[in-house]
């Protein structure tokens, strides 16, 4: 497979580009978001949800041709359980169904711009694979922060940063978190966690995405 060389620079005008598709005001001040909306507006293809994996591994997919994917009934597994198989139309997006179930919406909205982002960013990448090939996120990949090295971590890094300037644009993240800091703060301290879970709701992610999102920008050293 091949993949684009592309820099932070560029990855940020992506999401720039897509939030001003969606909503501009999104980059005046932060507000809630429906994410699936965003799927619905901006890229015009199918969502469903499933339980994709029984121990939710993977947390979201994006089917680059027509083809089939194997999902499960429940969310876990039992003896004698086996998954079933489903046709996936080009351009679907699949997220796990436990991430709408739980009260970790902030996870849900990351996983589901992030697979947006592999449609923006991604469908040439996999020009030679098979021809029903579903790409899958696997949960350890969502925030992952080390360097990229393989062509799948590579496009795993892309997708979310893009994700993570989209929900949370810089200029209003900083402009809100001058409210609770005018210094660079230890990124191990109570105080930077605690901004961290005060920001993140406003920007509908998780305090785990606002934390790393901080250090990225500088504000958690």
């Amino acid at each position: 497979m091949i993949y684009y060389d592309l820099s932070p620079n560029q990855l940020e005008a992506k999401a720039i580009e897509m939030l001003r598709k969606f909503d501009s005001t999104l980059l005046e001040k932060p507000k809630t978001i429906d994410v699936y909306a965003v799927i619905e507006k901006c890229l015009d293809v199918p969502y469903d949800w499933k339980y994709i994996t029984p121990d939710q591994s993977i947390l979201g997919a994006t089917a680059f041709n027509d083809g089939y994917m194997y999902v499960w009934d429940k969310p876990y597994y039992k003896k004698g359980m086996m998954p079933k198989k489903i046709f996936l139309e080009k351009g679907t997006i699949l997220i796990d169904s436990t991430l709408t179930e739980g009260d970790d919406r902030g996870r849900e909205n990351f996983t589901v711009i992030h697979e947006t982002f592999h449609q923006v960013l991604h469908k040439r990448c996999f020009a030679h694979s098979k021809a029903d090939y579903t790409h899958a996120t696997y949960a350890k990949a969502l925030g992952d922060r080390r360097k990229p090295k393989t062509a799948i971590e590579i496009i795993e890094y892309q997708a979310n940063s893009c994700a993570a300037y989209f929900l949370m644009p810089r200029n209003v993240i900083l402009a809100v978190y001058d409210k609770f800091a005018s210094t660079t703060i230890s990124a191990n301290s109570k105080q930077s966690w605690a901004i961290a879970y005060k920001m993140a709701p406003e920007f509908n992610v998780s305090a785990t995405a606002m934390h790393y999102r901080l250090e990225a920008l500088g504000k958690f050293r």
